[in-house]
């Protein structure tokens, strides 16, 4: 089952539909502001390990809570259960990697925080680069069922999605399992959120690639759903 959001809005029982862009906003900055509070109330020494994390937590949520439903043409209504189930998860997600990181501290100097490091900054930048595709095919999408009075539909093309039909979320599955190996491998709080993600993610490319091919006569053969040449 893919949490009733975005193309799977709405198939709930019920429909208990919130407006897609303040409900995103509010369940996505619940997390960076119980972070902040986590590690005010318990005064880390803000080594060079607690402050690129940290760092790291703020950069990636700024830009899921404000600045991308501010560049989204659109939203899709968000379920109220999807809504509050989010809230929770986000303020316990983002109170136990703030004490996580309050109360641990670690060598930079490890080779494998600086290769966690990479790994996150990668899937944070191919996630805004795969978003502007989106952004430009939704902007294209609207602009066109105004002109033509129909639904339109376009099949995304550049960078993994020549590759993949869910780069984005390949991309945020690579950010957050490079997150938790920047933390030296035994941060649980860290391990639980990427295996989170990934878990509610690729369920969620797998129908979103099965839907591009029932609608596409001429989709790409080769493409997998969510992570190249595999799966």
């Amino acid at each position: 089952m893919n949490a009733p959001y975005g193309r799977f809005a709405g198939k709930l029982a019920v429909d208990w539909s919130l407006n897609g862009k303040w409900s995103w906003f509010v369940m996505e900055v619940v997390s960076p502001v119980v972070f902040a509070i986590s590690l005010a109330i318990t005064r880390p020494r803000w080594t060079s390990f607690q402050i690129i994390l940290s760092s790291a937590w703020m950069v990636h949520y700024i830009n899921r809570s404000i600045i991308y439903p501010y560049r989204a043409s659109s939203m899709a209504p968000i379920h109220v259960l999807t809504f509050l189930c989010s809230v929770a998860f986000n303020v316990i997600n983002g109170y136990t990697n703030g004490m996580w990181v309050a109360r641990h501290s670690n060598s930079i100097a490890n080779p494998q925080f600086w290769l966690g490091m990479t790994l996150w900054a990668a899937g944070f930048f191919s996630n805004i680069y795969h978003d502007n595709i989106l952004f430009k095919l939704r902007s294209k999408k609207k602009k066109e069922e105004k002109e033509e009075g129909e639904k339109k539909y376009f099949i995304p093309h550049g960078g993994l999605f020549e590759y993949i039909s869910c780069p984005n979320y390949f991309s945020e599955s690579v950010e957050w399992t490079g997150y938790a190996l920047a933390t030296s491998g035994y941060n649980w709080p860290a391990i639980l959120f990427a295996a989170a993600t990934a878990s509610n993610l690729y369920p969620r490319a797998w129908r979103t690639h099965a839907w591009y091919k029932k609608q596409f006569d001429n989709y790409p053969s080769t493409r997998k759903a969510v992570i190249p040449f595999v799966l």
